[in-house]
């Protein structure tokens, strides 16, 4: 189910908070812990039926292997082995789904090995990722004891179950016990609906119009066509942009509907265009993405602990995992990559001590960015060689064409509000949108566009929230649910 769908916004959501706030109130909190559970099983089932069973697997296992971990770590005894046991099955079944055919084709084997037809569950990268640093937490001690309905609501609520953000136990499980939570809060549903909607704007008036001067451009490449300076540029500027706010649009969706229900979700998203230096986007981007590499992979490799080399290595091996986490292609491998040697190169200018202007340092960040997308966005190597030809104008320049305008005129406002524009953290900063822990909250931006409780403010998010309603028949998936 699409949160920027009909059956979604004018039956399941409001079917869903009102039943929580019901139950909550009549039945008391364990009632409406078992109804948004279910109800969270109920969104994921709705396109994802056929595999709704390796969601329920992989609940039942942690669940278990978690309650080993934390009676151990209760009794001082090791945990090498369970937790062995654990991430090992979280491997195999995200690998299994995800990149058995990668593998098998990577290494040559398809004509001897074949495994068929396989469906990839919705989400599986997302609440894979979360049981893992679960499972780990548990083992290093940083975990309570928990019940089944908790633990099973913690990994399906639906705001963050088929794209993130990717959560620690220690920011939902303390939430979901605390009988606040199911207080009704006419605060939680202004700020999170407010949220919300900005995020349904997004997605269906920046993002989806934005999409159909990327795509043509990049299908044309795949094709072996030659792809002039401009058209290469106009597309790969589409996509930055299309990427940005889709993803923008998802997060702030997400934190706005879990807040709906009384419940704050890390920040996972903080106007990374905005950045100086790709060590900055990567706080800024997919934050707790950026986390969860950070403390699970990049910490463990050694981090900058055993000298500059090693520090380097152990950045860019963390980013090609990053890469390959967002799919089984070789060219999400050289994406990450690319990051990890533009973070080695980040570090490496750091040391040096040389300050850039804060225009140019901007400039060249951007610029490495749309670099690294085209690799993103490619369906193959051939399709970004080719985009990469046009972007340095080895294949011709460019023939004005409406089609080429058009783009340019929707790219350039879109532009400005990436670059510039406080976001929508900063514009409801005075509430507390997300819980933030050790994230980065956003830069403040003065008073600028601050929303406040006034019926204009009222007004202002009903009228946006109509328009992108309006749009909502031509509206598409989001770009991080194939992930």
């Amino acid at each position: 189910m699409l949160f920027n769908s009909q059956v979604f916004l004018y039956g399941y959501l409001p079917v869903t908070l009102i039943g929580f706030l019901l139950l909550a109130r009549r039945a008391g909190a364990f009632a409406a812990q078992l109804w948004l559970t279910l109800a969270s099983i109920v969104f994921y089932a709705w396109t994802g039926w056929p595999v709704l069973w390796v969601l329920l697997l992989s609940i039942l296992v942690n669940f278990f292997v978690g309650r080993v971990l934390v009676a151990r770590a209760a009794a001082e005894q090791s945990s090498r082995l369970p937790l062995i046991a654990g991430i090992v099955f979280n491997l195999l079944l995200l690998g299994y789904f995800k990149y058995a055919h990668f593998i098998v084709d990577s290494l040559g084997l398809a004509d001897r090995l074949s495994f068929g037809e396989i469906a990839l569950p919705i989400g599986i990268s997302f609440y894979t990722f979360t049981q893992i640093a679960f499972l780990v937490d548990a083992a290093r001690r940083q975990a309570e004891p928990y019940d089944l309905p908790r633990y099973g609501l913690f990994v399906t609520f639906f705001p963050h179950l088929i794209a993130g953000p990717i959560i620690h136990h220690k920011e939902m499980m303390p939430q979901f016990a605390d009988p606040k939570t199911y207080v009704f809060s006419s605060e939680n549903l202004a700020v999170g609906f407010s949220l919300f909607a900005m995020g349904l704007f997004k997605k269906v008036v920046f993002a989806d119009r934005i999409a159909p001067f990327a795509s043509p451009v990049f299908s044309a490449a795949e094709t072996g066509a030659a792809i002039s300076f401009g058209d290469a540029w106009i597309a790969a500027l589409a996509y930055t942009l299309q990427i940005y706010f889709d993803f923008s649009a998802y997060s702030d969706m997400a934190i706005g509907l879990a807040r709906m229900f009384g419940v704050h979700l890390p920040i996972n998203f903080n106007s990374p265009y905005k950045s100086r230096s790709i060590v900055e986007f990567w706080r800024r981007w997919h934050m707790t993405l950026s986390r969860f590499l950070r403390d699970y992979v990049y910490i463990p490799l050694g981090g900058n602990r055993h000298g500059k080399t090693r520090r380097y290595v152990n950045l860019i091996i963390t980013m090609l995992l990053g890469g390959l986490w967002h799919g089984a292609n070789w060219t999400f491998v050289v994406w990450g990559g690319l990051h990890g040697v533009y973070l080695a190169i980040n570090h490496a200018w750091g040391g040096l001590r040389w300050k850039l202007p804060d225009s140019l340092a901007l400039g060249l960040t951007f610029l490495a960015t749309i670099v690294a997308w085209i690799f993103f966005r490619a369906e193959s190597f051939s399709g970004a060689t080719a985009m990469l030809r046009g972007l340095v104008g080895s294949t011709g320049l460019w023939e004005p064409n409406f089609v080429g305008i058009q783009g340019a005129l929707y790219a350039l406002p879109m532009l400005i509000v990436a670059l510039w524009a406080p976001n929508t953290q900063q514009m409801l900063r005075d509430y507390m949108p997300a819980s933030f822990y050790d994230i980065e909250p956003p830069r403040g931006q003065g008073k600028t566009l601050v929303l406040m409780p006034t019926r204009r403010t009222a007004a202002l998010v009903s009228f946006v929230f109509l328009i992108a309603c309006l749009l909502i028949p031509k509206a598409s998936e989001f770009l991080y649910f194939q992930f």
